[in-house]
């Protein structure tokens, strides 16, 4: 009788213990893509930024598929891109250069804003809609990145970033 019970305890706490080790291996994971999201989802960010912000022409845009084509300070046309279907947010230069930017990459949404603040209050930038070429100040861009922690796990981790970029360099005619 005595065994009986002291098996029942053990298993009680092996059960508990196997529980909790299978808990901690699954946040491990999950930090962990949490982690390498984070670090692309920075590189990417800064690439866009630091290009966005030295533009000196936007020259296209679109939202289905999202692309953003612009002319950046060193004269290069560089086109940013989504494809759903590969997940990959990538950068072409017209210099021939081809970089992803990011992967696991599952919405990218690309807005632009004019120049002119909306009814006299600065920080608010309302879209460019009409003749935007000449009017885009601003590039608003958000996206989202996932990454499953196992294949037979359902757990999905995911990052979500946005940002309202103002372009510095731009000329006043675009046209």
């Amino acid at each position: 009788m005595e065994t009986m019970v002291a098996v029942g305890i053990m298993g009680i706490f092996t059960l508990a213990f196997g529980s909790t080790y299978v808990f901690s291996i699954r946040t491990y994971a999950a930090l962990s893509n949490y982690s390498a999201l984070d670090k692309a989802n920075r590189q990417a960010m800064d690439k866009l930024t630091r290009e966005i912000r030295q533009a000196v022409l936007v020259n296209n845009f679109t939202t289905n598929p999202p692309t953003l084509s612009l002319v950046n300070g060193d004269g290069l046309t560089v086109v940013y891109s989504f494809n759903p279907r590969t997940r990959q947010m990538v950068r072409d230069a017209s210099d021939g250069s081809h970089q992803v930017l990011l992967t696991n990459c599952t919405l990218l949404n690309f807005d632009l804003r004019q120049r002119n603040p909306s009814n006299g209050v600065w920080g608010i930038f309302p879209p460019a809609v009409n003749q935007w070429q000449q009017t885009v100040k601003a590039v608003q861009l958000s996206w989202k990145t996932s990454m499953n922690i196992s294949p037979t796990a359902n757990v999905t981790s995911e990052n979500i970033q946005t940002a309202r970029i103002v372009i510095r360099k731009q000329r006043q005619n675009n046209l």
